[in-house]
């Protein structure tokens, strides 16, 4: 129960790993939760309720990420972050901003990146099952052989932002605005991009077959490539 403890703490401040002060609030926070656990120990409680009582005392985390923030003014250590070959399991990287950062080979399953900043990071061969990525800056990202079952992409921005090799069969990207978005050797059956913005995007041997574009907004090249690959193109618009 003691791994899994440190595991935990460890999930919340990966992104701030670099940190001066994140560094200490996460021993700290360690060391308290530690104590809180072997308390609930002494007074009875099971390993798991004991471990489930001091999870429980953790809160939110809110304030403790808030001040890290507040004590590193340059955010250098939220900059860059390699995050590669790491179990992160249900971590929390909402509002975080991490430039050219690599989560590769990562296990991040049920994490939410919700209104973060990831320009230029790489998810090559990561386990995203399940993840939140909303109001999030995808400008560069690179998503390569990435598991993404049940992942939701919702309002991000997708300049350059490059998938290859991935399944999005049956996934949403509706009303999205896609710019130079790259998509290359990705299933892309039944999805669905009705009312998007389709702007210079590529389908580079991808699978189109019966994704549904209906009511998009796109170039006249866009259309053509997508018409010859069997995709819905009911009321589209030109740009």
């Amino acid at each position: 129960m003691m791994d899994q403890l440190m595991t935990r703490v460890q999930n919340i401040f990966a992104p701030y790993k670099n940190s001066s002060s994140a560094q200490e609030l996460e021993e700290e926070l360690l060391q308290n939760l530690t104590d809180k656990f072997r308390d609930f120990k002494q007074k009875g409680y099971s390993e798991e309720e004991a471990y489930q009582l001091t999870v429980d005392s953790i809160g939110d985390v809110d304030e403790l990420i808030d001040s890290i923030r507040l004590d590193d003014n340059d955010h250098s250590g939220m900059k860059f972050a390699d995050l590669s070959m790491k179990i992160l399991r249900g971590s929390d990287f909402r509002s975080v901003s991490v430039h050219n950062g690599k989560f590769n080979h990562s296990d991040l399953r049920d994490s939410d990146f919700s209104h973060s900043d990831l320009s230029n990071s790489t998810f090559h061969s990561s386990n995203l099952q399940n993840c939140i990525f909303e109001d999030v800056n995808l400008t560069g990202v690179s998503f390569g052989s990435a598991h993404l079952k049940n992942v939701v992409f919702k309002n991000n921005n997708y300049y350059q932002t490059h998938f290859k090799s991935c399944d999005l069969s049956n996934f949403k990207f509706d009303g999205e605005t896609l710019k130079e978005t790259i998509f290359s050797y990705t299933s892309l059956k039944k999805t669905s991009f009705r009312n998007a913005t389709i702007l210079h995007v590529q389908f580079r041997f991808s699978d189109v077959t019966n994704a549904d574009f209906t009511g998009a907004k796109m170039d006249k090249l866009t259309y053509n490539v997508l018409k010859g690959g069997k995709a819905i193109l009911n009321d589209v618009h030109f740009v």
